[in-house]
């Protein structure tokens, strides 16, 4: 691994508290004692700020005011995620660290989504991926994690629709095993001439419903979801394929209410959600995607659920850990 250069670099001076703290996770995610020093970001943002300099007094209300944004950046994931949140702050609020491996349940699909965020456009991440390691994180990983996601959120089975399927199972036998599994509808014995030829998803990535109180169909609600792990995500919703959805592969549609929820590995501000929520429906990001995921998971292993790709999660934690051994050797 020689010659790789530093994981990442230090955040420039108008990076906001999101992509400060991302910087710390990053830094202990890479760091062999899993601990990431806040004075190391306030020098890193002091060299930067030498460019024009100022007095003792303003520099050090400005490194309060920043350690209270991060602070206060870290409880806010702390709260969202809980236990699945893999990070703590010291007693002290020195250091930002990495939790033991045995401490990290479920920690594994926060990293993924940290990970995947800077994929592109990254001010701060240095070591990419292979392009293949990318596109295997995101087609395969991502897609596995945004499944459990969805079935965390709606609590009922959940299909993984995303192309590539592992056994290139067709579209229209993955309804009519949803059909089986109690989503209900009659599926076309083929795609209807709303269906584009070369779609082997339909438009959705995943499917999943809501179980009615007695078990039996029609389901509450079907859940139809889109995942984007790209910055281009806000103009790819499954909102609005719905019902072309419905007409190209069913000839009787579920009888049920239709939602449609986004899975992204972003961390989302609030006006995010504002701007985009009424043309998703519904956002999962990762504020919520980890936690969800691990709920999903559970609910499979134990709870009787079926979710797709349930016996896929170590590949997660290995695409992960191993991307983290590659940065720790840089």
């Amino acid at each position: 691994m020689a010659g790789l250069p530093d994981p990442v670099a230090p955040p420039p001076l108008d990076a906001k508290p999101i992509v400060q703290v991302d910087w710390l996770e990053f830094v202990a995610f890479f760091s062999r004692r899993g601990v990431s020093r806040l004075d190391r970001l306030d020098n890193a943002m002091i060299v930067q700020e030498e460019e024009s300099p100022i007095d003792d007094a303003e520099a050090d209300a400005i490194v309060d005011d920043r350690r209270a944004l991060i602070e206060d950046e870290v409880e806010k994931r702390v709260k969202s995620l809980g236990d699945v949140y893999p990070f703590y702050m010291s007693d002290d609020g020195e250091e930002l660290r990495l939790k033991p491996a045995a401490d990290r349940r479920g920690g594994v699909f926060y990293l993924l989504c940290l990970v995947i965020s800077h994929f592109t456009n990254s001010p701060i991440l240095r070591l990419l991926p292979s392009d293949a390691n990318i596109a295997e994180a995101r087609k395969r990983q991502f897609q596995t994690l945004a499944t459990y996601a969805v079935a965390g959120m709606v609590k009922g089975p959940t299909i993984s629709m995303g192309w590539p399927r592992s056994d290139k199972e067709p579209l229209l036998d993955v309804l009519n095993r949803m059909r089986e599994l109690g989503s209900s509808g009659v599926p076309k014995t083929k795609p209807g001439g709303e269906a584009s030829p070369k779609a082997k998803d339909g438009g959705m990535d995943i499917i999943a419903w809501e179980i009615a109180i007695n078990h039996l169909p029609p389901p509450a609600a079907m859940w139809f979801g889109q995942v984007a792990s790209g910055h281009n995500w806000a103009g790819k919703s499954a909102k609005g394929e719905i019902d072309n959805f419905l007409w190209a592969y069913y000839d009787e549609r579920p009888q049920t209410n239709y939602n449609a929820v986004t899975i992204i590995p972003h961390r989302l501000a609030d006006d995010d959600y504002l701007r985009n929520s009424a043309r998703h429906g519904h956002i999962l990001d990762r504020l919520k995607t980890p936690k969800a995921a691990e709920r999903g998971y559970t609910l499979a292993k134990t709870g009787g659920i079926h979710v797709d790709g349930i016996e896929h999660v170590s590949s997660i934690s290995r695409w992960v850990y191993d991307y983290r051994r590659a940065g720790m050797a840089a």
